[in-house]
């Protein structure tokens, strides 16, 4: 059975006694070449990205990898009964609106936590190594890595920088910058670590609590059919613009339609950002709510 812990300066294939295979998964060897001149209580692991290759995240409980394929993965699951690799779709579920690349959203962030502590949890893996991974693709290495960073957070109870830190020392990982929903160039990339915090900051401030938050209240409002609602922060809702004619892209959403839901959620102000004649701006004050306009171009 495999051990409950791995010493990350030895391979897997001589841990654990696999038999000697050309492309046998690896656990990923250490270097110190980057901080041989630091006092030894202040060096750190840096590895070296390769596909297929198995990088530790919580000791024996959960490590990390990619394939570059569906036949590898299948023929790795058959060489290792001694790993449970497992994947989920949550970190390719991003669809983007123009060349904007994101964060999963909350409800994906906890999802993807229950799916990970359903498996490093379940007593029936209790002699097997889990193993999350994902394929090669930028996109969905980083949204894994975002997502395994959440649930150290969350479940292991890391801090943001210990989480990332897992992810920094991986050597060439495929990442790729989170940015904007527009198609110009970005002016600014959000990294990893940014998002980690800022979950940190809604914890702090209890604008999040992820035991108590209520997923099916998001899901009711977010891309209903005729409203598109999420609740930022006690202050401040987004929301998609109403339309009063359905196009390519959605069905009516009335301004009427959102008002039930901004007078639950304490809005009092509605800004809106895209361009006039979408939707009658009136109808909103006719219901009571101040109506601004801050247009800036759209994708």
């Amino acid at each position: 059975s495999a051990p409950r812990h791995i010493y990350p300066t030895t391979s897997i294939l001589s841990h654990l006694s696999y038999p000697a295979q050309r492309h046998a998964p690896r656990l990923a060897p250490r270097t110190m070449e980057d901080t041989q001149q630091e006092p030894a209580h202040q060096r750190v692991l840096v590895w070296q990205y390769e596909a297929t290759r198995v990088y530790p995240l919580i000791g024996g409980k959960l490590h990390f990898t990619t394939h570059e394929s569906d036949a590898k993965t299948e023929e790795l699951i058959a060489a290792f009964p001694q790993l449970y690799f497992f994947s989920s779709v949550i970190p390719e579920a991003y669809i983007p609106f123009c060349a904007d690349f994101g964060p999963n959203n909350i409800c994906s962030v906890l999802d993807f936590c229950k799916v990970v502590r359903n498996v490093v949890h379940h007593p029936a893996l209790a002699d097997r190594l889990p193993v999350f991974y994902t394929d090669t693709s930028k996109p969905h290495v980083t949204n894994s890595t975002f997502l395994l960073c959440c649930y150290l957070m969350l479940e292991e109870g890391l801090t943001p920088e210990e989480a990332w830190s897992k992810f920094e020392h991986i050597r060439g990982l495929p990442l790729v910058p989170y940015r904007d929903a527009t198609w110009h160039v970005p002016t600014f990339s959000l990294s990893i670590l940014d998002c980690l915090r800022g979950l940190q900051k809604a914890i702090s401030l209890h604008w999040l609590d992820p035991a108590t938050f209520d997923v099916h209240l998001h899901e009711e409002t977010y891309e209903a059919e005729h409203y598109d609602i999420t609740k930022i922060c006690p202050k401040f809702v987004a929301f998609a613009t109403p339309k009063s004619e359905a196009d390519q892209y959605s069905s009516v959403r009335l301004p009427e339609d959102h008002t039930e839901h901004f007078r639950s959620m304490g809005v009092t102000d509605v800004v809106r950002l895209s361009e006039s004649g979408l939707y009658d701006d009136m109808a909103f004050v006719r219901q009571g709510f101040s109506h601004h306009e801050l247009e800036f171009e759209d994708c």
